[in-house]
């Protein structure tokens, strides 16, 4: 790594270390740089300032903005598009329930609107849409957006209400037991979607859609 390279990573380190401790309320260019032992210029420097600090960190972190390629690979065309949305599903609880403080962000990015915040949104929004976009469609039985936005924001709105409620309907919110019960619900709701997103690969699909819309125009 290089000397600027080490430097950035410290800063980094600090931003999360603060979140940790304070929340987003004590998050601040001067604090940063305390905890980092830089200077504050160093961040304006390298990253803007917070905004870009923070959306350099939650580059790192955040689930849609380090899997964009969630689809690209040819082994996953092969799979039905129900067992796509499922291990979707489980990616987002793992990298949750494994990190706090991308949770505190979250928790942050739902009660302030803000440049960041809405930044992170625009761009979270447009990685999920290239899922979603590519099994929307496929059938006329289901509105897909609307489905899985109900499934994603329940497992959101869950994983962030464990910091203050150990229970949600009496199903724990804080142990592996509880969400591998939750995990089985949304497998519930998968095994309900119409049978060819749960029998037929998303390749197979696209390409019986392609036919029968016939080709594009340039």
């Amino acid at each position: 790594m290089s000397r600027r390279e080490r430097t950035e990573r410290q800063i980094l380190d600090a931003l999360e270390a603060q979140i940790r401790e304070t929340g987003m309320g004590g998050v601040g260019v001067n604090a940063i740089a305390n905890r980092a032992g830089v200077s504050k210029e160093l961040i304006y420097r390298y990253f803007d300032g917070m905004p870009g600090l923070l959306l350099a960190w939650m580059q790192e972190q955040d689930f849609w903005t380090s899997h964009r390629d969630l689809l690209a690979s040819g082994e996953s065309s092969q799979q039905p598009p129900g067992a796509l949305v499922l291990s979707m599903l489980r990616a987002q609880i793992e990298a949750l329930g494994k990190n706090e403080t991308l949770r505190e962000v979250r928790r942050w990015e739902l009660i302030e609107l803000n440049d960041v915040t809405a930044r992170l949104a625009n761009r979270r929004e447009k990685a999920a849409r290239a899922f979603i976009d590519r099994i929307d469609g496929l059938t006329p039985d289901m509105d897909v957006p609307a489905v899985v936005s109900i499934m994603l924001a329940g497992v959101l709105y869950l994983m962030l209400r464990s910091k203050t409620e150990s229970h949600f309907l009496g199903v724990p919110l804080r142990t592996d037991e509880g969400w591998q019960r939750l995990y089985a619900a949304l497998e519930h709701i998968v095994r309900a979607f119409p049978s060819d997103l749960n029998q037929e690969s998303l390749a197979t699909l696209e390409a019986r859609r392609k036919a029968a819309t016939g080709p594009t125009k340039d």
